[in-house]
């Protein structure tokens, strides 16, 4: 069910899109033909994730 969320949600608005561009950008996790990101982001973490691994990344 929470797979389907960013889909009923409405894209980004422009300052939100720059925002999420910049650090998907500095993390090297821009792709090349998507020069700006309009769709909202989904992780989905393994359900055994402790609380220090979700906000902790490598």
């Amino acid at each position: 069910m929470a797979k389907c969320l960013p889909s009923i949600l409405p894209d980004l608005s422009l300052e939100e899109a720059l925002e999420v561009t910049k650090i998907h950008s500095v993390s090297g996790l821009i792709e090349k033909d998507m020069p700006i990101i309009t769709k909202r982001v989904f992780r989905s973490p393994h359900h055994t994730i402790s609380g220090a691994s979700l906000i902790r990344r490598r």
